[in-house]
């Protein structure tokens, strides 16, 4: 589990735009990424500074591309994001 403030605060520290697939989600929905989706998540979060954020938000980033690169090698995996 990831805590939201942590993500959505490491999401406009990063910059939304360079973090398209993550800005897309829906905070007060539910969300699914798998397969290609996956894929560009983990390349917007390797591609991205993950220096600049505190440790908190490096961590929930941490986080998210270790379960995306799990995905990528069991296409049976996806990530679940659950709104309010």
């Amino acid at each position: 589990m990831v805590v939201d403030d942590e993500l959505w605060a490491a999401l406009e520290a990063l910059g939304r735009h360079r973090l398209p697939t993550l800005a897309d989600v829906d905070p007060y929905g539910e969300t699914l990424l798998r397969g290609d989706a996956v894929d560009r998540m983990v390349r917007e979060l390797e591609g991205s500074d993950v220096a600049r954020l505190r440790s908190a938000e490096s961590q929930a980033v941490s986080t998210l591309l270790a379960w995306g690169l799990r995905c990528r090698v069991d296409r049976d995996l996806h990530l679940a994001f659950s709104g309010d």
